[in-house]
């Protein structure tokens, strides 16, 4: 459609698997950004986290992966070994505790239902060079997910609504690898649940895998990320 723009993280581009710039000395070039697949909510939370982070910084793919056993090393000593082994839920103050750890970025928690339209906030920091990691769950789990870009409809503004996100596009290591695109999972902000996806009481969003899967979904917390 005419009216949508997609507006992705600075530095991404996908047009086989998902790129990002790294720095290489005084230049910088385009290297495959780690993507793994997790079950363990942890272990996907921390690996969007140190995908934020290496965006972000402009980190070469070996210092990404240094700090991908750093993260993994902070959380296990943050945690008793019987809280490692759940598949519970990751909050925004113990990821805000390993990224003050690892980097020098500086870091917001939006909570949704405090005022923030999440949607908007993660246009507002793409637009400013930042990035996102979205904490969203469903009738059956809860994760974290790299906000990678935003859907935008151009109609919306002009017609002065308020929000013009419709969709958060995520890269979200519980879900499939994607191949020329830079999302894996869509969240739609202006789809209500139960038109295309069952929907579930408290869980008002369409949420799609680009496999073909979809469960409805709230929205969590959203933390930017900003360069120091």
């Amino acid at each position: 459609m005419a009216h949508l723009e997609h507006l992705f993280a600075a530095g991404l581009r996908f047009d086989t698997e998902i790129q990002y710039m790294a720095r290489q000395g005084e230049t910088l070039v385009y290297e495959n950004l780690p993507i793994g697949q997790f079950d363990c909510a942890s272990t996907c939370a921390l690996s969007s986290l140190t995908q934020c982070i290496a965006v972000l910084d402009q980190l070469p793919v070996r210092d990404v992966k240094n700090l991908s056993r750093a993260a993994r090393r902070l959380w296990s000593q943050r945690h008793q070994p019987r809280e490692r082994q759940e598949q519970g839920e990751v909050t925004p103050d113990s990821l805000m505790t390993i990224i003050e750890a690892l980097c020098t970025a500086r870091a917001e928690v939006h909570l949704s239902g405090s005022g923030d339209d999440l949607g908007m906030v993660a246009h507002r920091a793409l637009r400013a060079g930042q990035v996102g990691l979205l904490q969203f769950e469903s009738a059956r789990s809860s994760r974290w997910a790299m906000v990678t870009g935003v859907e935008l409809d151009r109609k919306a503004e002009a017609s002065g609504m308020k929000s013009q996100s419709r969709a958060l596009l995520l890269l979200d290591s519980s879900a499939s690898r994607p191949w020329a695109c830079a999302h894996n999972v869509r969240v739609e902000l202006q789809a209500a649940a139960g038109k295309a996806v069952r929907a579930s009481p408290g869980f008002p969003l369409n949420c799609r895998h680009l496999t073909g899967e979809a469960c409805a979904v709230r929205l969590l917390c959203l933390i930017v990320m900003r360069a120091a």
